[in-house]
């Protein structure tokens, strides 16, 4: 009996700990990039937490049975410690989805998966749309299973990647089921060197808007050209909201012939939008330098081209006449502050443009790509609401 209270003992330690130090990831800054990566899955599946430390639970008192208690005691405080944390991002998500008249779906959560099939994950074809400067640009393609019979609505990809790494395809599930949802998706690449790039990586966005637009009639996808949306993720999503507020801006051209770049609304998740007040107010640094990362794209520090950081801020070239917008932050973001997403959106209402917002209070930066995770699910409903607005 007192082996077996002996090995109870050290497995409700083993596992209370192990939890307790997962359950941290969630509201503890991380000490670096691959920690805050973990925290993404830590918020995300944090029921798997919360069901590690209730078994930790009976296996503790068990223990309180043989011998000396102090370890026993200090298991079920971590595990009682680990349910505390570890539930609040399941009670978020419940609050949230309720106030969005979202219902979530467990099963789903359970077989949650993360988006990591990257570039290699199928999609229907590739096009090559241009050559810019001897460098290929192509669009990944994923078309709906059966293909409207009037012109659909496309949506237009952009990666993330801090303007330097990250290519077309990282999000390959959710551009899967975008297109098993009815929508036919074209995933972007754009040129990340050499740097800075602010002005060729704006351009290829735009390239590829005025490419879609100019094929939209092609057999394969027969898409309405009147009704292209944006969708980019972090550095995605700025250049997104960049490429969506500047049509026709002759500081910032398409890097190809495109006409016409005008689209009909954009989404940006977790995108910063004001790189002043960024640069001000930087990451976690443990995670990213992210000065550094703005510096490079934009070739060189605020009091050297400030000039550049405010053209180069979506806050700063709204118009009356700025496409719709949805924006999505996570309140945990290590990456890029969540109030990149609210200075905007309250640029967008003061000038009247249609916005749309999701704050997700308990999420990591990049959220999403825990597919089938509750604030995924309610981010993908706020996204097909939005697709379907109009």
């Amino acid at each position: 009996m007192g082996f077996v209270a002996g090995v109870a003992k050290f497995l409700a330690l083993v596992v209370a700990t192990a939890a307790a130090l997962a359950a941290a990831l969630i509201v503890v800054p991380a000490l670096s990039h691959k920690m805050a990566l973990l925290a993404i899955v830590a918020s995300e599946r944090s029921a798997l937490i919360t069901a590690a430390a209730i078994v930790a639970l009976p296996l503790a008192f068990f223990g309180f049975t043989r011998g000396r208690r102090a370890p026993s005691a200090l298991a079920v405080v971590l595990a009682v410690a680990a349910i505390g944390v570890s539930i609040l991002p399941l009670a978020q998500a419940r609050s949230l989805a309720k106030t969005r008249g979202v219902p979530l779906d467990f099963r789903r959560y359970l077989h949650a998966r993360i988006d990591s099939e990257g570039p290699a994950g199928r999609p229907s074809q590739t096009v090559s749309h241009a050559t810019v400067n001897g460098t290929p640009l192509a669009l990944d393609v994923y078309l709906p299973r059966q293909r409207p019979a009037t012109p659909g609505r496309a949506v237009l990809v952009i990666h993330g990647g801090f303007w330097s790494a990250g290519e077309k395809g990282e999000a390959t599930l959710a551009s899967q089921r975008l297109a098993e949802l009815g929508f036919t998706v074209f995933d972007v690449q754009y040129r990340l060197s050499p740097q800075p790039n602010w002005k060729t990586a704006t351009g290829d966005v735009k390239c590829a808007i005025g490419w879609v637009k100019q094929h939209a009639d092609t057999p394969d996808w027969n898409v309405d050209p009147k009704k292209l949306t944006l969708l980019g993720r972090s550095a995605g999503g700025h250049l997104a909201l960049m490429a969506a507020y500047t049509p026709g801006d002759p500081e910032l051209p398409a890097s190809c012939d495109a006409a016409d770049t005008s689209v009909d609304g954009v989404i940006a998740l977790y995108a910063p939008t004001d790189l002043p007040w960024g640069y001000r107010y930087p990451a976690n640094r443990w995670v990213s330098d992210s000065r550094g990362k703005m510096r490079a794209f934009l070739g060189g520090a605020p009091e050297e081209v400030g000039d550049r950081y405010r053209k180069l801020s979506p806050l700063e070239r709204v118009t009356t006449s700025a496409p719709r917008t949805l924006l999505a932050h996570g309140g945990r973001d290590q990456f890029v502050p969540h109030g990149h997403m609210g200075l905007l959106a309250a640029r967008l209402r003061a000038m009247g443009v249609p916005c749309d917002t999701l704050f997700v209070p308990y999420a990591q930066h990049a959220f999403d790509f825990v597919v089938g995770g509750f604030s995924e699910q309610i981010l993908e409903a706020e996204v097909l609401r939005f697709l379907k607005s109009s």
